[in-house]
Formats: structure tokens, C-alpha cells, sequence
């Protein structure tokens, strides 16, 4: 029995590459890059993919992000990808003078300068696919 493109029961699990870059704020950017959560999926079903993860560490700090990527997208070779967009959790706006581990977001009774930024994108290339009849 083949693979119905439009029955998603029938599609194998898969993930997707992405990566985007960030807004800019406080003078510089970030990077994120990963790979979604498998999902079960075709190219014409608007499935969609959890992703979460950290920024690249940029001025001393990471912003952490967690989102659903948009609906599948499909392209004329029968493939697809999925829009990505969000906004990553706060950060310190400079680093923190820490010598032991933790975070702590406010202290002392006094609160540090924190910042966000914007990301927009779209994921890549499918990976994860199982081979069809496996």
C-alpha cells in the first residue's frame, strides 16, 4: 500500500533543520539553529513541529526560545517547510559578575537591565524520514 500525500496517518515521521537570525537589540544579534520535533506529516496536510532551544552566546549571555513552527508549505517537487517566528525570553543586557553557576533575575533589591529579540524564518531540508515499507 503507497504513501497517500494528503493522509496524514499514513506519513512517516519526520523533522525539520532551521535557521534564523535574530532581531537586533542592545547592539548585536543571535543566531538559533536546530532541528524541530518529529511529527507525522505530509506536504499538504498543515501539520506542524514544536522546536525550542538556545541562542548562540553573544555578550556574555543566550536567550532561550520554545515555539510551534507555522502549517506545512508545500513546494512544487513535493517536499515542504514550515515558517518559523517568534520571540526568545529575557536576558541580562550585560553579563553577570557570577563565579558559581545560576541565574537570578532579580536580587538584592534591585533590578537588572534585561532585553529580547525578535526572530523570523522558515525551516530546511526534511531529515529523519524513514525509508517507505520499512
Amino acid at each position: 500500500m503507497g504513501l497517500y500525500q494528503s493522509d496524514w496517518s499514513k506519513a512517516p515521521a519526520h523533522a525539520h533543520a532551521y535557521r534564523a537570525r535574530t532581531s537586533e537589540a542592545e547592539g548585536h544579534i543571535h543566531l538559533i539553529e536546530g532541528f524541530s520535533q518529529p511529527a507525522n506529516g505530509s506536504n499538504t496536510d498543515c501539520h506542524v513541529h514544536f522546536y525550542s532551544g538556545i541562542t548562540s552566546f553573544e555578550r556574555g549571555h543566550y536567550h532561550r526560545y520554545y515555539a510551534i513552527t507555522g502549517p506545512a508549505i508545500p513546494r512544487a517537487d513535493g517536499t515542504h517547510y514550515h515558517e518559523i517566528e517568534g520571540t526568545t525570553y529575557l536576558a541580562y543586557t550585560s553579563a553577570l559578575p557570577i563565579r558559581y553557576g545560576g541565574v537570578v533575575y532579580v536580587g538584592e533589591g534591585r533590578r537588572r537591565e534585561t532585553h529580547r529579540h525578535t526572530y523570523k524564518g522558515m525551516t530546511r531540508e526534511v531529515v529523519g524520514n524513514e525509508p517507505l515499507g520499512w
